[in-house]
């Protein structure tokens, strides 16, 4: 969710029971058609709405944080504005700058003037070369932050409705649905069985792209996108496919960074992590599949 200045102005304003189009305007000292538009943005965000020529905060808990916030901390405003609010939504967990650009999809200059703003207040802290929220002192942000975050994982107007989203950009997006992707490209653990890896699935997964609607999944995008549902849905069952497609690709998948393929690789050496399947019962999916893994190395049989 992306906020303006005057957006988060507004809002400000409506905790202060300023809820007239003229009064809100003379605050702010805008021009009271600048604020109908920004009105109107706040109702395409379910934020707000205009009934006869009042300003009507939406009755749901996160615009209740979200104007008790800014009338508590007024001088968070220009540190949310624009980018500030999916940068934050980043740092609830620790993270690196570039992994910061990655998920807010931001230029790193943009990262690094909002870092620079939000340590002077504290409301992040450093640790080493990562960031993360300071929940200690900001603990009823985390809250906002957290519930706008549930909120855009189940909606997004490019997927169909009752979807669940496991990443998106402003290019693409990863979900499922099990009634129909619609405009989407199946992807992820749905397309396993293209690759020889078959299982059955309570919901089917998808990729759509504004840019390339009709693209040709690599077999390391089709990877990622299921560390995507990994991510949110972790599972020794979703861990053991995973590395059995690892295993059978390595050689195109040998680039991917990322968490769960590491203590995929440690697990394949035969140690044991917890909430990961083990080596043996990996080796046991794998003889359905003709893939047969010794020690930790793989041997795709011949003929599979």
């Amino acid at each position: 969710m992306h906020l303006s200045r005057t957006e988060l102005q507004t809002i400000a304003e409506l905790a202060k029971g300023n809820t007239s189009i003229s009064s809100v305007a003379e605050a702010l000292n805008k021009s009271e058609k600048h604020i109908y538009r920004v009105v109107q943005k706040l109702e395409e965000k379910d934020l707000a709405a205009l009934s006869a020529g009042k300003i009507v905060p939406k009755k749901s808990t996160l615009m209740v944080r979200m104007t008790l916030i800014l009338d508590s901390y007024p001088n968070l405003i220009p540190v949310l504005a624009d980018s500030g609010i999916p940068i934050l939504i980043s740092l609830l967990e620790a993270k690196t700058v570039n992994e910061i650009t990655e998920e807010a999809d931001v230029k790193k200059s943009t990262a690094y003037t909002f870092l620079k703003k939000a340590l002077k207040i504290s409301l992040v802290k450093k640790d080493g070369e990562r960031y993360v929220l300071n929940e200690k002192l900001w603990g009823d942000v985390a809250d906002l932050l957290r519930e706008i975050r549930d909120i855009e994982r189940l909606l997004d107007p490019r997927v169909p409705h009752n979807s669940v989203i496991y990443y998106r950009d402003r290019d693409e997006v990863i979900y499922s649905n099990k009634y129909g992707g619609d405009s989407g490209e199946k992807t992820g653990f749905s397309v396993f069985e293209k690759e020889g890896i078959k299982l059955l699935l309570p919901t089917t997964y998808y990729y759509y792209s504004d840019k390339e609607p009709e693209k040709e999944l690599t077999r390391e995008e089709i990877f990622r996108h299921a560390l995507y549902v990994a991510e949110k849905e972790p599972s020794v069952r979703h861990f053991i496919f995973l590395a059995l497609y690892y295993c059978k690709y390595e050689e195109e998948l040998k680039d991917v960074k990322h968490e769960i393929v590491e203590n995929l690789k440690l697990v394949l050496q035969g140690k044991r992590i917890r909430g990961y399947p083990a080596l043996e019962e990996i080796k046991e999916k794998a003889e359905m599949y003709g893939i047969e893994i010794k020690g930790d190395g793989i041997e795709i049989k011949e003929g599979e």
